[in-house]
């Protein structure tokens, strides 16, 4: 086996995956565009109340999704997607209502 071909493949895909830094500073406004876009369409949930029902449902099944620390804002658009998108876990419901047997 040659080790120099497989050195060479790490090396170009390193290259390939280089970003400029004009590149990267363009990535990093769109992805803040898009974290502000996230976070006002939130805001909007916030004002009706079905939008605070379902964040307080989220919330309660996954705890709140607030940024860490010096956390970059691309991860944490990705785990307030990813907060957002998760389907909530059905809640468990009695078959039968309580009885009354107060009397």
């Amino acid at each position: 086996m040659d080790r120099s071909r497989k050195a060479d493949r790490d090396t170009n895909e390193a290259t390939l995956q280089h970003r400029s830094r004009p590149e990267a500073l363009r990535i990093d406004e769109l992805v803040a565009e898009k974290l502000a876009q996230l976070q006002a369409s939130i805001e909007q949930l916030r004002q009706t109340p079905a939008g605070t029902d379902e964040l307080h449902r989220r919330t309660k099944a996954f705890g709140e999704c607030m940024p860490i620390g010096d956390e970059s804002s691309d991860r944490y658009y990705e785990r307030l997607r990813r907060w957002l998108d998760r389907p909530i876990p059905k809640t468990k419901s009695p078959r039968h209502p309580p009885r009354q047997t107060g009397r």
